[in-house]
């Protein structure tokens, strides 16, 4: 689609994007784009100026598909500046021009009329006074002493190109460079993208860049989850050992995490997609998973072991895997019959849930295998002397 449209119409930008992402992105960054650069100053020119030399620093780049700059400029304005050595000549008084301005070409207001509860302005414009830039230099006022002078001849009147809109972050004037990246994970992207800009550009003093979007959030969210994960581990840990009175056991249990890490990182690549904050949100759900299905375990085999002191360890373990293969399997299928309709789904919303249900679909899969096969090995290398000694 993205060639057929830059075919079909050359001189227009399009940039694809889901609706509910987009509301999303602009909510949290106030740009409609997964990923972008804001390049804050003061001058409006010097920003965009700041923007293209940009694109021209990273056009080329391996993964960049293209750059938008979001234009704030181009907006027509006439420029109307007082002559004061014409004024003084012909005895004309500043406000005396801005009046005709104000009320002849403004059309603001003189008075209002009053109809009831309802006050309607009444504006005394000059005919024709806005049709070109000719028309308001030919208004005429009056002198002091009767003298008619044109506009044009008290004023330097000039048409310049000026701002549509302003956006403002942190009372700081900022320009949006939209940027889409395929095929390359946008971490390695902005990486490259930063080492670009600060070796062959001389930002001027008082402007500087700021990526946003999908790569912010994902820093934000990562910094919070280096804090969030080792106290989650810790309270697990210690709820584990209250529950088993063994830390080996609390251990054995946590080593099971990595087998379902195993298959959402294969899931990911098999499906082509790079970490997110969907897709991490989706490896948090498979550590509660894998963790599940290691105390199901644990526990049954310790309940055999009390049960059957006499019996061999390595009969017990193969007894208890194959007696929790039906609720193991059942809580892995109920997970993934659940997240069926999210893998395939592709309406509205769907770029934010795909990855999420490619994560925790690999990683049921991998856990559930790998519970059934590693885990009562590990158990077996754990426990192996003890049950010998008994």
């Amino acid at each position: 689609m993205d060639e057929d449209l830059a075919k079909r119409f050359p001189y227009v930008q399009f940039v694809p994007t889901q609706p509910i992402a987009m509301r999303i992105e602009e909510l949290l960054e106030g740009v409609k784009a997964e990923l972008a650069i804001k390049i804050f100053g003061d001058d409006q020119k010097v920003l965009a100026s700041i923007a293209s030399e940009i694109q021209e620093t990273l056009e080329g780049v391996q993964g960049l598909e293209r750059m938008e700059v979001e234009t704030q400029l181009g907006q027509a304005q006439i420029n109307i500046t007082p002559n004061y050595l014409s004024l003084a000549r012909y005895g004309i008084s500043v406000d005396e021009v801005m009046n005709v301005i104000r009320y002849g070409v403004g059309e603001e207001a003189v008075t209002q009329k009053l109809e009831g509860v309802q006050r309607i302005g009444v504006v005394a414009k000059i005919k024709d006074a806005k049709n070109d830039i000719e028309s308001i230099k030919n208004i005429t006022l009056r002198s002091s002493e009767g003298v008619l002078v044109r506009l044009e001849q008290l004023c330097d009147i000039t048409l310049i190109q000026g701002t549509s809109f302003i956006k403002r972050e942190n009372l700081s004037r900022y320009f949006v460079l939209s940027v889409e990246v395929e095929g390359r994970d946008i971490a390695s992207f902005v990486d490259e993208a930063n080492s670009l800009i600060e070796k062959n550009m001389q930002i001027p003093k008082g402007y500087y860049i700021s990526w946003v979007g999908d790569f912010k959030n994902m820093q934000e969210a990562t910094q919070k989850l280096m804090l969030i994960i080792p106290i989650t581990i810790f309270l697990i840990i210690l709820l584990l050992y209250t529950a088993f009175n063994s830390l080996s056991k609390a251990m054995l249990i946590l080593m099971n995490v990595p087998f379902g890490l195993i298959g959402g990182i294969l899931a990911l690549v098999i499906a082509d997609i790079y970490l997110s904050i969907s897709a991490i949100i989706g490896f948090l759900a498979i550590f509660a998973i894998a963790i599940l299905n290691g105390i199901v375990l644990v526990s049954f085999i310790d309940e055999l072991r009390e049960k059957y002191p006499h019996v061999k360890l390595e009969t017990l373990l193969k007894d208890a895997a194959l007696l929790r293969l039906r609720p193991v399997l059942m809580t892995a299928f109920t997970t993934l019959f659940g997240i069926l309709p999210l893998l395939f789904s592709s309406g509205v919303g769907s770029e934010i849930q795909y990855p999420l249900s490619v994560v925790i679909t690999g990683g049921i899969i991998s856990s559930t295998l790998l519970t059934l096969l590693i885990l009562p090995s590990a158990y077996l290398l754990f426990y192996k002397k003890k049950s010998t000694l008994k």
